[in-house]
Formats: C-alpha cells, sequence, structure tokens
C-alpha cells in the first residue's frame, strides 16, 4: 500500500489541541459504528478504601464505570493485612458498585495476583508476556451478571 503526501510527526509531548483532536475524531468514528455508547463523560471514577481504627490507609481499589462494565485499575493491601479478607471484599464492593451502575463485566490486568483473582471468579482471557522483561501480564474478566 502506498502512503503518498502524507506526512508523519512523533511528538512526545502532544499538546491538549492534539490529544483532544485526535480523541474527539477516534470517539466520532466510534459514535457512527455504535451510537447508543455513552460518552467518557459518563464514566464513574470511583475507589473503596479501607482503613483501620486509626483512620489509616490499608487498602484500596480505584476503578471505573463505563459502557456496561467495570474496569479494576489498581487494588492494594498493605503486607500486614494482607490474608485477612480485606483484598476480597474490596473488590466485592466495587463489583457491586458496578452492577449498580450498569456493569456486566468485570475486567483488569494483574502481574502478580492471578490466583487471588482467580479465586474470585476471574478468568484469563489474554496475556501479554515480557513487559516489562521477564514478566507476564494477565488480563483477567468475570460476568458480573447477564446482559440486560
Amino acid at each position: 500500500m502506498a502512503i503518498s503526501m502524507v506526512k508523519f510527526e512523533l511528538s512526545e509531548s502532544p499538546s491538549q489541541e492534539q490529544l483532544s483532536e485526535l480523541t474527539n475524531r477516534f470517539e466520532a468514528f466510534i459514535r457512527q459504528r455504535i451510537p447508543n455508547l455513552p460518552p467518557q463523560s459518563k464514566d464513574k471514577i470511583f475507589i473503596v478504601r479501607a482503613v483501620n481504627r486509626s483512620e489509616h490507609l490499608v487498602g484500596g481499589i480505584l476503578a471505573n464505570c463505563y459502557w456496561n462494565g467495570l474496569e479494576i485499575d489498581t487494588l492494594w493491601v498493605g503486607d500486614s493485612e494482607r490474608g485477612k479478607g480485606i483484598g476480597s471484599s474490596l473488590v466485592n464492593q466495587a463489583e457491586s458498585f458496578g452492577i449498580e451502575n450498569g456493569a456486566v463485566v468485570s475486567f483488569l490486568k494483574t502481574v502478580e495476583a492471578k490466583g487471588f483473582y482467580e479465586k474470585l471468579g476471574y478468568e484469563v482471557y489474554g496475556v501479554l508476556e515480557d513487559r516489562p522483561i521477564g514478566t507476564v501480564i494477565y488480563h483477567m474478566k468475570k460476568r458480573l451478571r447477564q446482559k440486560p
């Protein structure tokens, strides 16, 4: 395939205008194919925090509900609190919030916690090796409920 009269520009520090132009054009393209897709402004980014009696953070989860899905971004539990059910409770609360907000699937990526998520009903749907070198990233999913 010949590319004529096209110049390619790589920018390590793209301007807000450049970012907006590209994302707006992509969104318009997607909306042509999926007209009822909710806008990204409808994303519901949320956290659930686990704090001890002294109000110190001992665990937390950062997630986002959008496009009928729950994306778990970050789950952390302090070393001294692991094995006490805090991580499972955080995931369960995030999933409940997701369901209340229309999520039918939950998805995430993990390097070290594959077994933990499998115990919660997640399954691997993709594997990415060597990012970073010597590691494996597992992409995992779980159906929260049937499609509406």
